[in-house]
């Protein structure tokens, strides 16, 4: 296999989109939605609705990704099969680009189909990896900050790659905020290996504060630049995460990656044949990879998916690991080794959080068949507001209110006996009258002792964990 990837052409990289598909291809028909991108695709469809992020949606999802979701949703419903298509067409963009940058710089000795094809390989470990997640819309503009700093490191003093490295971490970080926080890493990077002075930082800076500040413009001008501040920069940095994996299963699924980059950064770097800006540019992926980990203190959401942000890393160092073993068969020998450990590993990771779903135990994953009912008719097409959360309700239905996300919405639900809050709550739900209330964590009634109005409005479930309208 490495064999025949060892030369680049359109051929091979064809073979490589291919192998792609076939990685992925039991994805597309799987019985199981993966829990986080329901969400994402909820946030979209609510905005079809004429509803303006932040303010009318509580969320601090990023708004370039919401808005790409708000597209999938507009041009394909709330399809997870569309999440996934894209999500396979957006790594192959990725891979593609990844190799076009290191060969475009030289920054291995030969040309070679290897980075696509680890590329793919390693933005593969884990089935949440192929969820158009906002870590993987992000990375789509990392890549090129990564091809302006070897550029400037290979190429010598470019004034422009600072401007340029600024402008795509600006959009990265609109698609992803923790991709914000690699500003220290672009300066530090710039400051180190390349001629960096007072105004090509302010030029760096500038370009990454610029498609910021055309957000806030614009939401400023819509009224709603507190509701960005509190949901989108607030809810993100001060609000509890949400735990979609524990950190030590997270370090689990990441650890296997880690090692074989950490063993190929030293096997090549105990070799004595690279160029300065080589290992300018082994010291600046050990930078990323370093800055990757800090950007995990303020990550919202905790899945398998954040490792995303270091795939280029791991890609980086296993093909020079690669390319520097001479004998075919070692090089052979060790691939499949590696290969089919990731694979065994996401399996196995695989068919843990499956059977958790079909025991309704897993806080990543629910089967596509799950419903929600009332009295044991299943509820569709239908408005919701959930207190708690509920995936299995997003599936089928829509939410309505202001209350996209639970532990935004706890401002308001977290205490019941501020007035002002319940006066909020009041408003909200008489503003947009959900069909149906899902109560998991048994706040409904409180609520109604509370608003007594809600008890000539909502009929109990015999469970009493639905609420439904009377019309």
């Amino acid at each position: 296999m490495l064999e025949f990837l060892r030369k680049l052409d359109p051929f091979r990289l064809l073979i490589v989109a291919i192998i792609a598909f076939l990685v992925r291809f039991y994805w597309f028909t799987d019985e199981v939605y993966i829990i986080p991108s329901l969400q994402w695709l909820s946030v979209g469809e609510m905005m079809g609705f004429q509803k303006v992020l932040y303010k009318d949606i509580w969320t601090s999802l990023e708004p370039f990704s919401a808005g790409t979701y708000y597209m999938i949703e507009y041009l394909f419903g709330k399809s997870i099969m569309a999440v996934r298509v894209l999500s396979l067409l957006l790594c192959l963009i990725q891979a593609f680009l990844f190799n076009y940058y290191v060969t475009q710089t030289n920054i291995y000795d030969q040309k070679t189909s290897y980075p696509a094809f680890f590329y793919v390989l390693f933005s593969s470990i884990n089935y949440d990896f192929f969820t158009l997640s906002p870590v993987q819309l992000g990375l789509t503009f990392m890549l090129p900050v990564m091809y302006f700093l070897f550029k400037d490191v290979r190429m010598g003093e470019k004034s422009r790659n600072h401007f340029f490295a600024g402008a795509c971490l600006g959009v990265a970080s609109l698609f992803y905020l923790p991709f914000a926080c690699f500003i220290i890493f672009i300066v530090y990077s710039f400051f180190v290996f390349s001629s960096f002075d007072v105004k090509r930082f302010f030029q760096l800076l500038f370009a990454f504060l610029f498609p910021w500040l055309m957000v806030f413009s614009y939401y400023y001008l819509n009224g709603s630049f507190y509701e960005v501040v509190e949901n989108l920069i607030k809810g993100t940095l001060y609000t509890a995460p949400v735990y979609y994996a524990d950190f030590f299963s997270i370090i689990k699924v990441g650890l296997p990656s880690t090692v074989i980059a950490v063993l190929a950064f030293m096997y090549v770097t105990s070799q004595s044949k690279f160029l300065n800006f080589q290992y300018s540019s082994m010291k600046i992926m050990i930078m990323w990879f370093l800055n990757g980990l800090f950007a995990f203190l303020i990550m919202k959401e905790w899945g398998f998916f954040n490792i995303y942000i270091v795939v280029p890393v791991f890609t980086f160092f296993t093909v020079f690991l690669f390319i520097e073993i001479e004998r075919a068969w070692l090089r052979e020998s060790i691939f499949w080794t590696i290969a089919i450990l990731l694979i065994l590993i996401h399996l196995h990771n695989k068919r843990i959080d499956t059977d958790h779903a079909r025991s309704n135990n897993s806080s990543i994953l629910v089967l596509k068949t799950a419903e929600v009912r009332y009295n044991g008719n299943a509820i569709h097409n239908s408005n919701i507001l959930l207190l708690g959360d509920n995936p299995a309700a997003l599936i089928h239905n829509r939410q309505s209110t202001i209350y996209a996300d639970w532990n935004l919405a706890l401002r308001h639900f977290g205490n019941l006996n501020d007035y002002e809050n319940i006066s909020n709550i009041y408003t909200n739900l008489l503003e947009n009258k959900p069909d149906y209330i899902l109560d998991n964590i048994s706040m409904m009634p409180q609520l109604i002792e509370r608003i007594p109005e809600l008890k000539t409005v909502y009929q109990p479930s015999y469970d009493k964990k639905v609420y439904k309208r009377v019309k």
